[in-house]
């Protein structure tokens, strides 16, 4: 795998006598998403056996009182193959998300609160009503609201992702 595009995953957990321990310790190809960990329910169960909740079907909307934790890496927009927007939409609907056709392509909302954080390169956040481009470390609190995601620089864009469940909107 190219360095530049893994990221170490580290998951920490309990042995049979209760001392901390790592169980997971891994290397993830991130040339598009990875998922690191998702949870389900709220509050998080942190005892027992340790499967990898990483390895739960990867969707836009986490678990009902639940998270999801992903590494993004968005490959500049110019060099997107022709087509990509419908299929980005089509994938998104397919993890959940409600697409909007009014704006752009890629523009959706998930009931979810996002945290996100630019680790790498630049990202431009499009809205219903305007835009903000974003640098490496800046963070969105993204609430519910129609969105899409763009990087219009010349890099990759890295972004940290986290996604928690949240009330419907009316």
């Amino acid at each position: 795998m190219d360095s530049a595009h893994t990221i170490r995953r580290v998951v920490t957990g309990h042995d049979a006598d209760g001392k901390s321990v790592v169980v997971f310790d891994d290397v993830h190809d991130y040339k598009r998403r990875v998922q690191i960990w998702t949870t389900e329910g709220s509050p998080a169960d942190n005892s027992g056996e340790v499967a990898d909740a990483a390895l739960r079907e990867t969707r836009l909307e986490a678990p009902p009182q639940g998270s999801l934790f992903w590494m993004v890496e968005l490959p500049p927009s110019r060099e997107l193959a022709s087509g990509a927007a419908a299929e980005t939409a089509e994938r998104l609907a397919a993890e959940g998300a409600v697409t909007h056709r009014d704006g752009h392509p890629g523009m959706h909302t998930t009931r979810t609160i996002d945290y996100m954080v630019v680790l790498d390169g630049e990202v431009t956040l499009l809205l219903d009503e305007g835009e903000v481009t974003l640098r490496k470390y800046d963070t969105v609190v993204q609430r519910g609201t129609a969105h899409h995601w763009e990087n219009r620089g010349t890099e990759p864009a890295r972004l940290a992702f986290v996604l928690l469940d949240a009330q419907p909107l009316p």
